[in-house]
């Protein structure tokens, strides 16, 4: 159903139209791949690489192409060729022979062993790394996430709608998400004639083979799925979002890795360790010669002129935080202080503990078993930090996402599944957020009561007919796969509903962040509509839908948006709705003025973005 008042966005049929493999009666329930934990530079590591568990799905003997991910196999670049210099019959049998991970000998050794010199490798890592952020995506949100609109538009084309890896794309020291194309590009360059004694001067580093690299740049495209305008560079809040974003999910990723955990606690006595707080050490160190130089760091604080260093946390308020990376660096130590200060409390348990089993007598080293459990709680915590800043973004609004606004996503999200705060996370992250002066609007105090969004005001919590789950037809998991009639039946009664408001002139469209189709604003269109099946600390499952609505303003420059997120209960009532409001005018004048500044492109560039990264 479409009118004159309500259209459909091109993402909203995407959950039916892609989905990753569903597994058969006979099929093996996991694949195992080899990859670098890190970077192949990795100083240090006991076990630099692993091979680790992905979700199993048939890849076909013409190189790596799965339900969700497609690895692209090209000629090798010239630049390439000169430094691995191979003889033309390997270069022809590379060329002619894509990866077979279903052939038998590859598939129980985990694939090709891990390799600067074998460029195959570089592929399998790529599409390891990215399996295992999807899934930690599928973990937290409770279904399957979906791509960006250049997926519509390639099914639109009988097309597939896989993200596309490129290992080797670039001649450059970068790698980004290209948002037009739903491509992974990255790139390949040389060390610094005289650098880190890490490298071989003028060596050879490939992004691809950098486990942080990779998580960033996929977790850029699956957020990239999830909203339809958060993109559009309203505020330096937004890219700069993006940025910090895709760093903590990179981060979490380490603590997957029980051995990683399990040297750091070993080796430093607990966190505080680069192995674990640092992203891209090799391509840092490669870009500026600096012996250790990470291309970004978890808890960095950088000292302004005329502090000491131990002031307080780069503020949100300081000048210097305008540029994305810097800024990003804000929103990642707010987090992840908060998490290193839930382990350090739950780590001084188990440590008195240990120290009254052995009476009191302090040990130089932590014994095995200690380590173990101290890295055990370290992966736990880590993981329920990963799930809730993932599950946020469920509770963010459409657009123009602010730190503060993801910090009351963070609250939001949580409390919906955990009324308790027993961890102390919520505690402990509106306390850094604070400490970073990061703004916080239109909050009365800082109680998670008040932290929390609010419910729409007019009527409490009204019912969306036809979307509670017991009229729903589909298996209540989240998962499952609808069919286009049921999602067109979904959308279409939230359609009536919206067109019913609107023609009763209703307060609750303003509540929505919506206003009349009149003059300037067009029509309101449903972007998603998501199903969800969520399951809380004590085991309580929590069913519901999220729904993303937008609505246009033509301005001279261009055009702007708002509209809202509605996050709907199992009844189909609106417990949340998340709005940006269309006709706000401090808005509308910001996104204008970004418009004219931008030259009539309301979206940033990763491309461009990611090109400044020698400055973060």
């Amino acid at each position: 159903m479409m009118t004159e008042q309500i259209r459909f966005g091109d993402r909203l049929f995407l959950p039916v139209l892609m989905a990753p493999y569903r597994l058969r009666a006979d099929d093996p329930p996991q694949r195992k791949l080899w990859i670098y934990v890190l970077d192949p530079a990795g100083i240090g590591l006991k076990k630099p690489t692993q091979c680790v568990d992905i979700p199993y799905e048939p890849l076909g003997a013409e190189g790596i192409r799965g339900a969700v991910f497609e690895v692209e196999h090209a000629p090798l670049p010239s630049y390439l060729r000169k430094h691995l210099d191979w003889p033309d019959r390997l270069i022809q049998e590379f060329e002619n022979k894509p990866l077979h991970l279903d052939e038998p000998r590859l598939a129980m050794s985990g694939g090709i062993a891990p390799c600067t010199g074998t460029p195959l490798f570089a592929g399998q890592m790529a599409y390891a790394v990215c399996q295992r952020v999807y899934e930690s995506f599928t973990e937290a949100l409770g279904r399957s996430p979906t791509w960006g609109p250049w997926a519509a538009h390639r099914i639109r084309n009988g097309e597939a709608a896989t993200l596309r890896i490129q290992p080797f794309a670039l001649e450059e020291a970068n790698a980004y998400y290209d948002a037009d194309s739903g491509t992974l590009k990255f790139g390949v360059f040389e060390t610094v004639p005289d650098g880190s004694s890490n490298l071989l001067p003028g060596g050879l580093v490939m992004t691809t083979l950098s486990h942080d690299i990779i998580a960033h740049e996929v977790t850029h495209a699956l957020l990239d799925g999830m909203r339809a305008h958060f993109r559009v560079n309203t505020h330096p809040d937004v890219p700069a979002f993006h940025e910090g974003f895709a760093d903590l999910v990179a981060l979490f990723q380490h603590f997957r890795y029980p051995s990683l955990v399990e040297q750091a606690i070993e080796d430093h006595g607990g966190l505080n360790s680069d192995m674990l707080l640092e992203l891209g050490r090799e391509f840092g160190e490669a870009l500026s010669g600096v012996e250790g130089r990470s291309l970004r760091h978890a808890i960095q604080q950088t000292v302004l002129p005329g502090q000491s260093a131990d002031s307080q946390p780069l503020s949100y308020t300081d000048a210097p935080v305008n540029e994305p990376h810097k800024r990003s660096g804000v929103l990642v130590s707010a987090i992840f202080s908060a998490y290193l200060q839930i382990y350090e409390g739950r780590a001084k348990e188990l440590l008195r503990l240990a120290n009254f089993a052995t009476h009191g007598q302090q040990q130089r080293a932590l014994p095995s078993e200690l380590i173990s459990l101290l890295a055990n709680e370290a992966t736990k915590i880590a993981e329920e930090f990963l799930n809730v800043c993932i599950r946020a973004i469920d509770y963010c609004p459409p657009l123009d996402v602010r730190f503060g606004d993801y910090l009351r996503a963070i609250i939001t999200a949580d409390r919906m599944l955990n009324k308790e705060d027993g961890t102390g996370m919520r505690e402990a992250l509106i306390r850094e957020f604070r400490r970073r002066n990061v703004d916080l609007r239109k909050v009365r105090d800082l109680s998670e009561y008040s932290l929390e969004w609010n419910s729409p005001s007019p009527i409490d919590r009204p019912q969306i007919p036809g979307l509670a789950w017991s009229q729903l037809r589909f298996a209540n998991d989240g998962l499952t796969a609808q069919s286009v009639a049921e999602v067109e039946q979904q959308a279409g009664a939230l359609g009536d509903f919206l067109s019913f408001q609107l023609d009763q002139g209703s307060q609750l469209v303003s509540e929505l962040g919506l206003t009349g189709i009149s003059g300037d604003f067009g029509p309101i269109t449903i972007e998603s509509l998501r199903p969800v099946a969520r399951r809380a600390r004590n085991g309580r499952l929590l069913h519901g839908m999220v729904a993303e609505i937008s609505q246009c303003c033509s301005t001279p420059d261009g055009p702007a948006w708002g509209g809202s997120t509605l996050v709907l209960t199992e009844e189909g009532q609106i417990e949340f709705a998340i709005r940006k409001r269309v006709d706000d005018e401090e808005r509308l004048s910001a996104q204008r003025k970004n418009l004219r500044d931008s030259e009539g492109n309301p979206n940033f560039s990763f491309k461009h973005m990611h090109g400044l990264h020698d400055q973060g």
